[in-house]
This record gives C-alpha cells, sequence and structure tokens, in this order.
C-alpha cells in the first residue's frame, strides 16, 4: 500500500483530473471555433450568392429601363426634329409645340399629357425660358437657366435628350422631374457644339412609372432554371428612386435590405438608382439546402455538455481516489484489529502448549485472554461479511417477535469478559417488557457492534449503559460511554463505510470503519433507524429506534 500511495497519479489526483479537464476543454474549445469558422463561412458564401442574384436581378432590370425609357424619348425627339427649323431658316417654335407634336408619335410612353408644363430655353441674346401650362418653381427655373448656361450637357448627335430628377448633379437645388431634349447649333454637331435651345417639360412621377412597369414585365430578373413557376415579386423586390430621394417606384413587398444590389440607370437617365432585394424566404430556392442556420446554440450546447462531462469525470476521479484512499484506510485498520488478537493467542497458545504457566490461575487468565481476543476477532470477522453480504444481496429482515431483554442479555454477556479486563461495567437500565418486530441476528449484531465501541474508545474504568425505552409507540434501545463523543459537524458521516474520526485514524485503538455502516444496514433492514447524541453524563449516546411488536414472542 505505500508504494500506491507514492505514485505521481495517486499523490496528485486533483492537479492530474485538473490538466484532463482543461485538456479536454482546450480540445472542444477547438473543435467549436473550427465548426464556427466553418458555419459562418457557409453562411457568409451562401449569403454572398443571394447578394450576387440581387446584382444580377438589378442589372436585369436596368438595362430593361433603359430600353423602355430611351425608345420613348427617342421617338419623341425624332418627332421634335421635325419641328425645328435649320440655323438661319426661321426662328424656333415655342414651347406649345411640344404639346401638338409628341400627341403624333407613335408610343404613348413618353406624352405631354402627362406634362404640368412645358418649356423652351433660348439665347436671345442671354439664356431665355419661356413656359406654357403651369408656372415652373423659382428653383426649377433657376436650375434650368444655369445648366443651359454652363452648356454641361454633352452632345452625342444632332440632338440628345435627357432625364432630369430633383437631386441629380445637373438640377441640384430643382425640386421637379424634367425631361428635356437639347437643340445644337449647325446640322452636324459634335462634343462641343454649342447648344441652341432646350425644350422640354415637368411630369409626374406617373410619367416616369409607366415604362418602368413595361421594365418589370420584359425583365428576366433571375434565370427561369432556378425560379421556376414562382411569381418574380415573390423572390425579389425593386425600388427605384433619385440620389437622395424617396423611391419613385416599387415593385414587390417591401423586405429587409439584408440581401440587396444596387444599379444606375445611368446619367442620362435622371441618375436613377434600382436597389434590387432578394427576400429572405427565396433563399430556400435560389441555394440548395436553404440558408444555413446559426449553429451558435448548438455549439454552446455541446461545450456545455463537454463541460459538464469533464466535471463529472473529475468528480469521478476524485471520488475513485477517496474510495482509494478508504480502501487503503480499511486494510490498514484491518491489518492491526488482526495483529493484536492474533499476536495475544499465539503468545497465551505458545505459552500454555510449553508449560510457560505455573499456576492455574496464570493458565485460566491465559484462557481468558484467548477467549477474549477470539471474541474481537469473531466481531471483526462478521461485520466484514455482514457488510458485504448487505451490499451485494440486500434484503428485509424476517418478521419476527423478539423480546429485547433477551438480546440484550445475550450480547452483554459476550462482552462481559471484555469489559472486566478493562476494568469496565455494563449495566441495563429500563423497562423489560419490550417486544419489537424485527431479526434476532440483526438485533444482536447491532448491540454487538455498540458495545465493542462503546469499550474500545471509552476510557478504563468506565460504566457502558445500555437503556431501554418505550417512548411514542416505538421500542428504543440506547448505548451510553463516558468517551469523548462524537463532533456535531461528524454524526452524519460516522454512518459511511470506512469513515473513521480523524483523532482516532492514528490513535491506538484500530478499527475497520464498518461497525456503525453495519448498524446502520441492519437497523434499517429491520424498519427502524439509528443516530448519535450527548449522553447526559458525558460521551456518546448511540440510539436505535425500532417497530414494536404485538404478536407473541418466537419460541415463548
Amino acid at each position: 500500500m505505500a508504494s500506491l500511495r507514492s505514485t505521481p497519479f495517486t499523490a496528485r489526483p486533483g492537479l492530474l483530473g485538473a490538466l484532463l479537464l482543461l485538456a479536454t476543454l482546450a480540445l472542444a474549445g477547438a473543435l467549436a471555433q473550427q465548426a464556427t469558422r466553418a458555419a459562418a463561412s457557409h453562411r457568409a458564401t451562401a449569403e454572398g450568392m443571394l447578394g450576387d442574384y440581387a446584382a444580377i436581378a438589378a442589372w436585369q432590370f436596368t438595362r430593361e429601363a433603359r430600353s423602355w425609357l430611351g425608345f420613348g424619348m427617342s421617338q419623341a425627339e425624332n418627332v421634335i426634329a421635325r419641328e425645328i427649323p435649320a440655323p438661319g431658316k426661321g426662328p424656333l417654335p415655342g414651347p406649345e409645340m411640344l404639346r401638338r407634336v409628341l400627341a403624333e408619335k407613335e408610343c404613348d410612353c413618353v406624352t405631354a399629357g402627362f406634362a404640368r408644363t412645358v418649356f423652351r430655353v433660348t439665347r436671345a441674346p442671354a439664356a431665355q425660358l419661356d413656359a406654357d401650362g403651369d408656372p415652373l418653381s423659382a428653383a426649377t427655373r433657376t436650375a434650368l437657366l444655369d445648366l443651359f448656361a454652363r452648356d454641361t450637357t454633352p452632345a452625342q448627335g444632332p440632338r440628345r435628350w435627357r432625364m432630369l430628377v430633383p437631386g441629380q448633379p445637373a438640377l441640384p437645388h430643382a425640386d421637379d422631374m424634367v425631361l428635356l431634349w437639347r437643340i445644337p447649333e449647325g446640322a452636324t454637331a459634335g462634343a462641343r457644339t454649342p447648344t441652341r435651345a432646350f425644350y422640354g417639360m415637368v411630369v409626374e412621377v406617373a410619367q416616369i412609372r409607366r415604362p418602368l412597369e413595361g421594365a418589370v414585365g420584359d425583365a428576366e430578373l433571375l434565370p427561369a432554371s432556378l425560379t421556376g413557376s414562382m411569381p418574380r415579386d415573390s423572390l425579389v423586390s425593386l425600388a427605384v428612386g433619385g440620389p437622395g430621394s424617396p423611391p419613385l417606384f416599387r415593385h414587390g413587398r417591401t423586405t429587409s435590405p439584408q440581401f440587396a444590389a444596387i444599379d444606375t440607370v445611368g446619367l442620362d437617365y435622371g441618375a436613377l438608382n434600382v436597389t434590387a432585394t432578394i427576400r429572405p424566404e427565396a433563399a430556400s430556392v435560389l441555394i440548395i439546402g436553404g440558408l444555413p442556420a446559426t449553429r451558435i446554440p448548438q455549439i454552446i450546447a455541446l461545450l456545455a455538455l463537454t463541460l459538464a462531462v469533464g466535471i463529472g469525470a473529475l468528480l469521478l476521479l476524485r471520488r475513485e481516489q477517496q474510495l482509494a484512499r478508504l480502501r487503503d484506510d480499511f486494510v490498514s485498520g484491518v491489518s492491526h484489529e488482526l495483529r493484536t488478537p492474533l499476536t495475544q493467542i499465539r503468545t497465551m497458545s505458545e505459552l500454555l502448549e510449553s508449560g510457560g504457566f505455573r499456576t492455574e490461575a496464570e493458565r485460566q487468565r491465559a484462557t481468558s485472554v484467548i477467549h477474549r481476543e477470539a471474541l474481537r476477532l469473531t466481531n471483526l470477522v462478521d461485520n466484514v461479511l455482514q457488510f458485504a453480504t448487505l451490499r451485494r444481496r440486500p434484503k428485509h429482515a424476517p418478521a419476527q417477535s423478539i423480546r429485547l431483554e433477551d438480546v440484550i442479555a445475550e450480547a452483554r454477556e459476550a462482552f462481559l469478559l471484555l469489559a472486566a479486563t478493562r476494568g469496565s461495567k455494563l449495566e441495563v437500565h429500563g423497562r423489560t417488557d419490550i417486544l419489537v418486530r424485527g431479526d434476532r441476528d440483526a438485533l444482536i449484531g447491532i448491540l454487538r457492534n455498540l458495545l465493542e465501541n462503546a469499550l474500545k474508545y471509552g476510557p478504563p474504568d468506565q460504566t457502558v449503559r445500555i437503556r431501554i425505552d418505550r417512548p411514542n409507540g416505538t421500542a428504543r434501545l440506547a448505548v451510553e460511554d463516558q468517551g469523548p463523543g462524537v463532533p456535531i459537524g461528524a454524526r452524519e458521516r460516522i454512518w459511511r463505510p470506512y469513515h473513521r474520526l480523524e483523532r482516532d485514524q492514528n490513535a491506538p485503538a484500530g478499527g475497520s470503519g464498518l461497525g456503525l455502516a453495519v448498524v446502520a444496514e441492519l437497523t434499517a433492514l429491520c424498519g427502524g433507524r439509528a443516530w448519535v447524541e450527548d449522553a447526559p453524563g458525558g460521551g456518546a449516546r448511540f440510539v436505535v429506534e425500532l417497530p414494536l411488536a404485538s404478536d407473541p414472542v418466537v419460541g415463548a
């Protein structure tokens, strides 16, 4: 046993267990980190794919929107061109010309019927604006005159049209939406050709919504191989608006901008921005398996489970070390308990065999010693065997009616010799007519263990009292000694197997730590309970409470 205790494993179980727990948690943490990174990467890839789909939808729509808006404006440009005389061939027509000629074009995407105001800007000799319809706001008038004076509109052909939206750099202070056609000087014009005149009109938002609705109908926002027959507004929502202004046009339900992309129709189209947003519920259609859910709760749960398992393993390791220590203490105590009586028996038997005793009194004393030590050995072996039997095959004690006085007399008789050798007395107090229900051998085993402990741990020349009482419809058997007693904090632990008080672990009186555990087991089998308290005159008072019996005494 000494070599077992000297090993590092048993010497430092707490440190080893802590290291194992930390290693387990470190490994679990590393695995959790890798799992978190993999899940985050998987989700980021899926979210990136949805963002790419949103960018495709925005690009597809801007391409169709330019086609629809440009078609109407180009047709209007061709109609206006027929009404404009060449330079030096006559005066420019007034702004009312727009209302007349736009009604003649084939496409109704751009029509003066939606115009609140038509206007013309010319040089005469300074910039001059003539309007027909509702008066232009001061901000819009100032912005148009400034634009004409700066001549910042590029000329990429004989004529060029533009859409101006409030907030666009060309009209930073205007508050109206304007469709504008530029008339350059000369029949052939380049990028530096000066502007001859502006024709335009202030329109309502509906004038822009109509071609945008047509663009939605023609645009294949997402490949049909992905969406199948699902309505496009259930997958994608669109919003079209000018720089820094509320959306002019929406398609589909408003959704979270988590998976969105922005594209622009172009500067000539009012620098309108198109925002395409993939709806979160479309993830299951566009991505195999849908958008991965977060794994954080599962990872936290697994880490908590790992921690619980690690702590459980540490507690089991600690418990194993405690049991090993108890086993060592038990073997040491039993060895001490066996060595002393065996030495006495061997010594006395050798002297008897060799004729070492000269008188009959000495021989009788030697015989008494052998009898006493044999009794101690018998009690020890009985306790070990009985405890092992109870632990392997727990059972209920036979239901018998037993006179408690007979049990006390038998147990007292067995310990009179041992008490005499220590100069102690065994006294019995209380009633003698109490019948209990239980097992006779179990009751004798309970009393013998209590008497042995009282004589072993009490002082010499003490009086051990056995008291019998009948309170509250139960039988109560108590054994009182005059020893040091049992500390209050240890009164629950002394009933555990192999447990011994710290003050007794190195005391000359050995012990196996099983006596009181056997008492507790046997008392429970008889349907009773046991506890310890202070004795009235000092020392310990061990109490066993048993059920009464109303049947006749067995064997009476």
